[in-house]
């Protein structure tokens, strides 16, 4: 048996669950490449001469079957049919169609390479040889089964003058709308002669063959061109021979003697490898063994290395049916390994690319995805059958299905997997995610059910969790599932006030806090109250309606109890009877969202039924909210995470910039699309857009210089960890987190100073305090003093609090108070005790760092070398020595190699080291050089890369710092010995690390404007949008795009933002889509803003804002059908209207269309739309 025939076809994949190759044309579409090779072809081959010499001689000739032959064909078994099936589709006499079994073995065994030498024949002889593909077969064999059914009509036909025959078909191919084109093997074939040239063009310009073997559009080049772009292997016109079967991939193999060659002092070339192969076959030879066997006696000792060099190379085609006979076999053996299922359901996506080749993923036709999902969605119902409750396979397969299902079926198959699995806190996110943004299916009353279901099921399981932890360690697991509960409940009240239902809103928000920080000791105490008793009891309190979290005189849930049982009178707040407002009159639609706008700025807490008249209740009922409305969203908190949670959930409620202390950019708490719809963004916008006009220099026209708008990094969105050096600064002179636009409601500031002291009577903490310090700073330089004052009173030994006073004074340009306070915290922090004394580093690293910015380098070194060798401070003295210096660098290298900022049981520790390395860095740059200073934070952070917390909190201040320092040295310096470089490899290594940081990005952005290129910045967001295309990404990379060129480039920030929207994670983002809507109006794109606020409603269902937002902006661009249709939608999904509409405001606004369609051209779109941020 010779060595072809040794080698088989691989038999086809047998799991159930593989994809077709063959699919039918309803599933796939199939190439229409007319270059590529048959991937079916059986060459044959004649051996004889004479054989050759007959086939030449009657290549043009063709006999008729008799219908006795066609009868035996017809008659032939399926398998036979199929493997004979090119020799019935030529005529041949009985002796040449008749060959032995080994002759046709011969012939379906060939080699790729023999078929490749066949492959070089002629066209005219190569297409007698080609049989029909598998699916043109499986056409011929459908044809032939209707023929038997039913007669087909005789084909017309004819011969024209010049002896040509000719066949009319009247019946038609259904294929054609199906696959856009005739079958490739109907064409017939034909080889273009010429050279590629055109008759009647020039010589130079030729066809590209690339092109002409595609055969759709026939491109030209230019011969003459020197800069024609030469072709290569990765340009998308040589993407259709990924799939040709001749086009064989090459993988280089390591070398398999690397040990022995690491002996040798010379390097083996391969030609010395075969030698020295060849040399010991030939030893074996000579030495007398006896080489007897069946095959002769020169038989090369072949291994498997002689092998792998044969067989190297595989097709694309092949490829595929490898990797799918491979994950046919692990999952045959391992049903149940979820993650080769999802490996096998994501590789169709890459075995679909050979039916897409060259098209790019959204260019590919609807019908081609979808019969993609059909595979995969077969695939994954196996493997649902096999792990019916594996959390990741589920979604996975839900979010496959959202693409083909229609809405109803969808949410059963959702509700299916909630009941599989009711405690998996992914499914239930992804399942809210879905109700919310889900057009369709979308209500307000049925997605806040969802929300209430969500709540109370998780609540179950901390609750076994909470009754548990008296016995058992459960303290993580309770911490996970109740901070999940936080969130969800945190997206629900953003949900409700988005909605319109304000009152609701702030309502719940104040019930679980009462329920949960103000929970009277008895229920926290004894663990046999049920939680529905706990419920009932609160009920009673809510019902009674004394004053609440966030209102002026409320004293808690817990006083109320107490009070109760003790048979006290409970104090209630003499609240003022609320006026009615005299409503505007109503001309206008936009005179009807003016006053919607305002009710809903006077409108937060829900009123009480003592202090409103019955008639407004009866004319708006959800100004009230009962204990009904609140009681499915409370829960039992037990763990501090979550208490904390909590805690800055009403600030993020409110709009509030404020994060938790010791949570970085790298948290989910950051770059939720959902809870950053209330972020305020200072400077997004350029403040003008010049024409960009056309100057002649000698007779020719230039576009004048672009000039950049990047002069301060500041105004990107809050994305950062908020310290003291960003919670006060001065204008432009750092990042700021807080101003005073960010509560821009009375209600709201009222609601939130209330909140602060309450939140810090009930427990004290230092981040809190400070955030409430600058929170007053922002409205009132001399409220914010006052309030410091009285918590110094009462905390007079913190120096934490000692350093916000000052810093809060720096921050208004009061630098001889702040100098003031921290001369007082020097010199008499002594005096305080053991444990508030440690915290004196931060004091002597932010005074330092004050003088320094100021300019003042020399005081800011005597207050580092007065902290080093531990002496006062004095003001009036004189510079230190170099003794003195010495000793200081000894201190400071002494405590920062004994300190770790990595001590998670001592957040104390880590404070003081970071403000010890501060100190040292900036004692380093006085008395040395920046690369002094920069060694103490790379030895900082290399140390903390060492315990693999290199993209953590810890790491993220420091790289803050280290960046600070390098930028305002070169501030200070005015730019002197500025060297860009070093300032971009040091913020380049931390976005790496901390992407979502907007520090290091407004940093960068400004570093590489200086430079003015622009490549470096754009193929940054790239990289990162790649990773994690979240919302504060998308935001930054539009403003950078705004502000680096003037004027900007429109298109390129439309294509921003339009692929923002387009991204799963963020489409849902109120804030883009209304950037989005005001980008257009700002461009006097009327046509574009009005289908953008369309699909907004579609993508945000339950946003009211936008709603109103684009009735006030675009009525006069919609017809009146199309405002009835609006104001339906809202009515349809629930959103709350204050104020009713009157069918005549549309017609009256109809009428108005076109008198001030006429006005609008002569008023500039900047005094017309006003910007929706303001």
């Amino acid at each position: 048996m010779s060595s072809n025939e040794q080698r088989r076809i691989p038999p086809p994949p047998s799991f159930t669950t593989a994809p077709d190759m063959n699919v039918t044309s309803s599933e796939f579409a199939v190439p229409t490449f007319s270059s590529a090779p048959d991937l079916s072809v059986e060459l044959t081959t004649d051996n004889n001469n004479k054989s050759k010499k007959e086939h030449k001689h009657k290549k043009h000739k063709r006999k008729e079957r008799t219908p006795e032959k066609k009868n035996r064909q017809r008659s032939r078994s399926p398998e036979k049919s199929s493997s004979h099936h090119h020799r019935d589709r030529r005529s041949r006499t009985p002796e040449k169609t008749r060959r032995s079994p080994d002759r046709r073995s011969r012939h379906r065994s060939r080699t790729p390479e023999k078929r490749r030498r066949y492959s070089s024949r002629s066209p005219e002889r190569r297409s007698r040889h080609r049989s029909r593909s598998p699916p043109d077969r499986k056409r011929h064999r459908t044809h032939e089964r209707r023929s038997r059914r039913s007669p087909s009509p005789l084909p017309v036909t004819g011969e024209l003058e010049s002896g040509l025959r000719f066949i009319k078909d009247i019946r038609g191919d259904s294929d054609n709308l199906t696959y856009g084109g005739i079958h490739s093997y109907d064409v017939p074939n034909y080889k273009r002669e010429g050279g590629g040239y055109v008759i009647g063009l020039p010589s130079n310009l030729r066809i590209d063959w690339i092109s002409g073997k595609s055969g759709k559009t026939l491109k030209l080049y230019n011969t003459w061109s020197s800069g024609t772009k030469k072709k290569r292997y990765t340009d998308a016109d040589y993407s259709w021979k990924e799939t040709d079967k001749a086009m064989k991939r090459i993988f280089i193999r390591p070398g398999s003697n690397i040990q022995e060659d690491e002996d040798l002092n010379y390097i083996k070339v391969e030609g010395e490898a075969e030698t020295t192969r060849k040399k010991t076959n030939e030893q074996v030879i000579s030495s007398g063994v006896d080489y007897r066997s069946i095959e002769g006696p020169n038989v090369p000792n072949t291994s498997d290395d002689d092998e792998e060099v044969e067989e190297e190379g595989e097709s694309f085609d092949e490829y595929i049916r490898r990797r799918t006979i491979e994950f046919n076999k692990k999952l045959n053996q391992d049903p149940h390994d979820v993650e080769t299922w999802l490996a096998f359901i994501a590789f169709q996506d890459e075995s679909a690319q050979g039916l897409n080749t060259g098209v790019d993923k959204k260019s590919r036709s609807k019908a081609s995805k979808s019969s993609l999902n059909e595979v995969k969605m077969s695939i994954f119902e196996k493997a649902v059958e096999a792990n019916p409750s594996d959390e990741m396979l589920l979604l996975a397969y839900l979010t496959c299905g959202e693409e083909i299902w229609d809405t109803l079926t969808l949410l059963q198959h959702w509700d299916q997997a909630l009941k599989s699995r009711p405690e998996s806190i992914r499914l239930w996110a992804d399942y809210i995610n879905l109700r919310q943004t889900n057009f369709s299916s979308f209500s307000f009353s049925q997605c806040v059910k969802v929300f209430e279901d969500c709540i109370s099921t998780l609540n179950k399981v901390a609750r076994r969790l909470q009754k548990a932890r008296k016995n058992e360690d459960n303290y993580e697991a309770r911490e996970n599932i109740e901070s999940v509960m936080v969130y969800v409940f945190l997206r629900g009240c953003l949900f409700m006030k988005q909605s319109g239902y304000q009152e609701r809103a702030f309502g719940t928000l104040q019930a679980l806090v009462e329920f949960t920080l103000y929970q009277p000791h008895i229920f926290t105490l004894s663990f046999d109250i049920t939680f529905e008793d706990m419920v009932a009891e609160f009920s009673e309190f809510w019902d009674h309606e004394v004053p609440r979290f966030g209102e002026k005189g409320a004293k808690g849930w817990k006083e109320y109890y107490r009070s109760k049982y003790e048979e006290e009178d409970t104090p209630v707040e003499k609240v003022e009877s609320l006026e009615e407002e005299d409503e505007e009159d109503i001309y206008s639609l936009v005179d009807w969202v003016r006053l919607e706008e305002s009710k809903e700025r006077h409108s937060r807490l829900p009123m009480k039924m003592k202090d409103v008249a019955a008639e407004v209740v009866d004319e708006d009922p959800y100004v009230i909210t009962l204990s009904d409305d609140i009681c499915e969203f409370l829960f039992c908190i037990t763990t501090q995470e979550a208490r904390q949670g909590l805690i800055y959930s009403i600030f993020v409620f409110l709009g509030l910039p404020f994060t938790p202390p010791g949570v970085g950019t790298n948290t989910h708490f950051c770059i939720d699309t959902f809870t950053h719809n209330e972020l305020k963004l200072d400077g997004f916008w350029p403040t003008h857009q010049r024409s960009l006009l056309l100057t002649y220099i000698d007779g020719i026209p230039m576009e004048p210089e672009r000039t950049t708008d990047v002069q301060r990094p500041y105004d990107y969105p809050i994305s950062y960890p908020v310290g003291i050096s960003e919670l006060f600064t001065r204008h432009d002179h750092w990042f700021s987190c807080v101003t005073n636009c960010h509560v821009d409601n009375e209600l709201e500031t009222e609601f939130a100073r209330n909140a602060f002291k309450q939140l810090l009577a009930l427990k004290w903490t230092n981040h809190l305090s400070i955030c409430y310090l600058s929170f007053e700073s922002s409205y009132s330089n001399k409220s914010a003093r006052n309030v410091a004052k009285g918590m110094l009173k009462d905390y007079q030994t913190n120096l934490s609090l000692w350093n916000a006073y000052a810093q809060m004074e720096k921050s208004h340009g009061k630098l001889k108070e702040a100098r003031k306070v921290y001369q007082t915290a020097l010199a008499t922090y002594q005096s305080f005790p053991k444990k508030d004394q440690v915290m004196v580093p931060l004091v002597y690293s932010a005074f330092a760092q004050l003088e320094w910015e100021e300019g003042r380098s020399d005081e800011a070194l005597k207050i580092l070398v007065s902290f080093g060798v531990e002496q006062s401070y004095d003001e009036k003295g004189s510079l230190p020595t170099n003794a003195q210096i010495l000793k200081a660098q000894r201190f400071f290298e002494q405590k920062t190699s004994q300190l770790s900022m990595l001590t998670r049981n001592n957040e104390q520790e880590m404070d003081i080291t970071y403000h010890y390395t501060i100190c040292y860095a900036l004692f380093q740059l006085l008395t040395r050089n920046m690369i002094e200073a920069s060694n103490v934070y790379e030895h900082a952070l290399e140390y903390i890369q060492e315990h693999n917390a290199e993209r953590g909190f810890e790491s993220e201040v420091l790289w803050v710092a280290y960046a600070k320092l390098i930028y305002k040295n070169v501030e200070m310096n005015h730019y002197k010995g500025y060297k860009p470089g070093h300032l971009r490899s040091l913020l380049q290594r931390a976005i790496l690390l901390f992407p979502n940081n907007t520090v290091f990005i407004g940093l960068y952005v400004w570093n590489e404007a200086r430079t003015k290129l622009h490549n470096r910045v754009k193929s940054m967001f790239v990289q990162s949008l790649e990773s994690d295309p979240n919302v504060i990404l998308w935001l930054s990379a539009i403003r950078t795009e705004l502000h680096y060129h003037q004027p900007y480039d429109v298109n390129q920030v439309r294509s921003l933002f339009e692929s923002a929207v387009e991204k799963t994670n963020t489409k849902s983002s109120i804030l883009l889509w209304k950037l989005f809507i005001e980008h257009e109006i700002k461009c006097g794109e009327m046509t574009k803003a009005k289908s953008l606020f369309y699909r907004a409603i579609r993508a945000c269902p339950w946003s009211k804002e936008i709603c109103l937002l684009g009735i006030r902006l675009l009525s006069r661009y919609l017809s009146e059908k199309e405002l009835h249709e609006i104001v339906s939608l809202m009515m349809e999904k629930e959103i709350r209207l204050r104020h009713p509409i009157d069918d005549r405001l549309l017609m009256i606004d109809e009428q108005n269309t076109q008198k001030e369609q006429v006005e609008k051209n002569h008023i500039s779109d900047e005094e017309s739309y006003p910007s929706l941020l303001m």
